[in-house]
C-alpha cells in the first residue's frame, strides 16, 4: 500500500511539474511581442534634411525647394490626425453633406497611415504599426462605402474624385482585406 501511495505522489508531481511548464510556455508566448517591419521608404528622413540645402550658397538660394516638398510627404498628417479621422469617419457614416473628402483620401493613403501609427520597440527603434495603419484605411473604406449606401442617388462631385482614385490605389493591396473592402465601395459608386 506504500508503494502505491508513493507512485500516486510521483505521478502526481510529475504531473504538477508538466502543467508549470506549460504555464511558463504559455506566458512566454502571450508576452513575447513580434514587431512588424517598418516599411521600405525610398529615402530615410536624414537623407531628406542634409539634401534640403547648400552649404555654399546663403539661404534663400541655398533652399532646394523641390526637395522640401519631397521632405513634406515623408512626414506623418499635423497634429490632431486621429481626431480629423474620427470626424471625417462618422460624417460619412450618417451619410451627411459635409463631409471632408480630403480627409478620407488621406485615411486611404496606406503609406501616410504607416508613418502616423507608428510603434517605439524595446530597443528604442521606431518602426509601423501596420495593424494599425490599415485598420484605419478599412475604416475609411467602411465610412466611403456607408455614405454611398445612405446617399445612393447623390451626384458625385469632383471632390470625390480624389477619393475613387485612392480606393482605386488600394485595390492592388496584397491584404484580402481591404482588397474585400474596395470591392465593397466600388460596387457602390460604379452603379
Amino acid at each position: 500500500m506504500a508503494q502505491e501511495d508513493s507512485g500516486l505522489v510521483k505521478r502526481g508531481l510529475l504531473l504538477l511539474g508538466v502543467m508549470i511548464a506549460l504555464v511558463v510556455v504559455v506566458l512566454i508566448v502571450m508576452l513575447r511581442r513580434n514587431p512588424s517591419q517598418a516599411p521600405a521608404e525610398s529615402l530615410p528622413v536624414e537623407a531628406y534634411v542634409v539634401s534640403l540645402v547648400r552649404g555654399d550658397v546663403a539661404f534663400p538660394a541655398g533652399v532646394h525647394w523641390a526637395n522640401v516638398f519631397q521632405f513634406a510627404d515623408q512626414l506623418p498628417s499635423s497634429n490632431g490626425w486621429d481626431i480629423r479621422y474620427t470626424a471625417a469617419s462618422a460624417l460619412a457614416r450618417r451619410g451627411g453633406d459635409n463631409v471632408p473628402w480630403d480627409v478620407l483620401a488621406e485615411m486611404l493613403d496606406e503609406n501616410r497611415q504607416m508613418r502616423n501609427f507608428r510603434v517605439q520597440l524595446k530597443n528604442g527603434k521606431v518602426v509601423a504599426d501596420e495593424t494599425a495603419a490599415r485598420t484605419a484605411v478599412i475604416s475609411g473604406l467602411r465610412a466611403i462605402a456607408d455614405w454611398h449606401r445612405k446617399n445612393p442617388n447623390k451626384k458625385k462631385t469632383p471632390e470625390l474624385a480624389d477619393v475613387y482614385a485612392a480606393v482605386d490605389r488600394l485595390a492592388h493591396s496584397p491584404i484580402m482585406e481591404v482588397k474585400s473592402q474596395v470591392e465593397n465601395v466600388r460596387k457602390l459608386y460604379l452603379r
